[in-house]
């Protein structure tokens, strides 16, 4: 066994120098090698000669910049004083401030204060955010004097007049006065306003069509949430039903669209009804109602939640935890966790805690008689709190897993006089109905939709 290992351990150089030295002899070696040791040349020299020219342009480049240019007027024996009016345009980055922006841009310390104090009556400085465009137009005075010392060269920089792009609406005007002190203001920005019309086919949902058209999300958004009173978007919804939309939208004086406005009106034919909304004002308030002037609002959502789908409806099932045959006594929203929860209805919580099987759970009295239950939520709104009044919409808690639960859902429950009932059977009572004058104003309102409706191309992207 020793004298194995001693074997193996004992390596056979002369069979390796022998295979090493037929090697070389070998017809291909030669030219292999050689090829091996130029390329390798060949690249080495490519990269150092590379990295000389980059050295070369740099160091000329920064010599460049930071090499001052000698204008030799100390013999002219003539005092001169230049002025040139300048334009400064830069979109605002991380960790600026705007005291920082004066002082990059030359400004005097004293004038940085006056410009600084005359903004926080308007708008605090602090407020500006990456992405704000800020525009200047300054005056740069360059000034010569032969009777100082060393015959001096003075700069300085006069803002005349700062714009700050805060909104797409609203600009900060900042501007200097003939005593020298600043005066800021809020200046709303006009924007130009265009009515567009969309028609089309429902094919893999109404939000997917839409925005793949060419609508905006939050013009669809906007859509969807006037349907949330009367369609269920899981199982009233099929694939050939249509939809046609006005909205408005709003453009810059260049041309470049700043943001979508009201829709005006919607409509959804479905296989067996049609539903058009007409927007309207009411003391500066915008409402919309169908075209016979009843409110679209009505005492509940039909679907407290946007864009999910419906996972169990009410009824026996199967319990997917426990195993044996149950009732489910409300409906299940399918949605990803943090999805907010709207409030079906105007109403109080009466409670906001974990609840057993429920996880996390909101109970809003919304009348004598109705309450509606939202279960499984990863967490509650802050802002509310038991005995909180909330409006129909309100954010009340988002989607969530806990409790007894196999993945993230909305559990929505209705319940008349305590007990749960099912949700899509409830006929919820309508909200404002016009009448005399008002119905009156709203024909007229009607009236200019159709007109649109009418004489408007379709804008939908084919």
């Amino acid at each position: 066994m020793k004298n194995f290992i001693k074997k193996i351990k004992k390596p056979n150089w002369y069979a390796f120098a022998l295979v090493v030295d037929r090697i070389i002899e070998h017809r291909l070696f030669k030219p292999v090698a050689i090829v091996i040791i130029t390329s390798f040349i060949l690249f080495k020299g490519l990269s150092y000669i590379q990295f000389v020219i980059d050295n070369y342009r740099h160091d000329l480049t920064e010599k460049r910049v930071n090499t001052p240019i000698k204008i030799n007027i100390s013999n002219s024996g003539v005092d001169f004083d230049v002025e040139e009016e300048q334009v400064f345009a830069y979109r605002v980055r991380q960790g600026d401030t705007m005291m920082k922006i004066l002082v990059n841009l030359g400004v005097s310390e004293s004038d940085v204060v006056a410009i600084l104090s005359a903004m926080k009556k308007v708008f605090a400085p602090s407020a500006i955010v990456e992405g704000n465009n800020i525009e200047a137009k300054y005056n740069v005075k360059i000034g010569y004097d032969v009777s100082r010392p060393q015959s001096h060269v003075d700069r300085k920089v006069v803002i005349n007049v700062i714009k700050i792009a805060h909104t797409f609406d609203e600009e900060i005007v900042i501007s200097r006065k003939n005593d020298g002190t600043y005066d800021a203001r809020k200046i709303e920005v006009k924007l130009l306003r265009y009515v567009s019309k969309y028609f089309g086919v429902i094919k893999n949902g109404l939000f997917v069509d839409g925005v793949e058209s060419g609508i905006s999300p939050t013009s669809m958004m906007n859509m969807i949430s006037l349907y949330g009173y009367d369609v269920d978007f899981q199982r009233d919804i099929r694939s050939g039903d249509k939809f046609e939309m006005l909205v408005e939208s709003f453009y810059s004086q260049d041309g470049k669209k700043v943001k979508d406005g009201n829709v005006l009106f919607s409509s959804l034919i479905l296989q067996n009804r049609g539903i058009n909304v007409y927007m309207h004002k009411i003391e500066n308030r915008i409402e919309y109602f169908d075209a016979k002037g009843n409110s679209i609002r009505k005492s509940l959502l039909k679907t407290p939640i946007n864009g999910a789908r419906v996972s169990s409806g009410f009824g026996m099932r199967r319990h997917p935890i426990l195993g044996y045959s149950k009732m489910h006594k409300g409906m299940d929203f399918a949605a990803s966790s943090g999805t907010p929860i709207l409030a079906a209805g105007n109403g109080i919580v009466v409670y906001m805690a974990r609840k057993g099987g429920y996880g996390n759970y909101v109970e809003i009295r919304h009348n004598s008689e109705y309450s509606t239950a939202y279960g499984h939520a990863s967490r509650f709104n802050k802002k509310f709190r038991v005995r909180a009044k909330v409006k129909q919409g309100d954010v009340v808690a988002y989607v969530g897993s806990t409790g007894r639960s196999t993945g993230p859902h909305l559990h929505f429950e209705v319940l008349y006089k305590g007990r749960q009932i099912n949700p899509s059977k409830v006929k919820a009572t309508s909200g404002i109905k016009l009448l005399g004058k008002e119905l009156a104003r709203f024909e007229v309102s009607k009236a200019e939709i159709e007109k649109y409706r009418k004489n408007i191309p379709n804008q939908i992207r084919r």
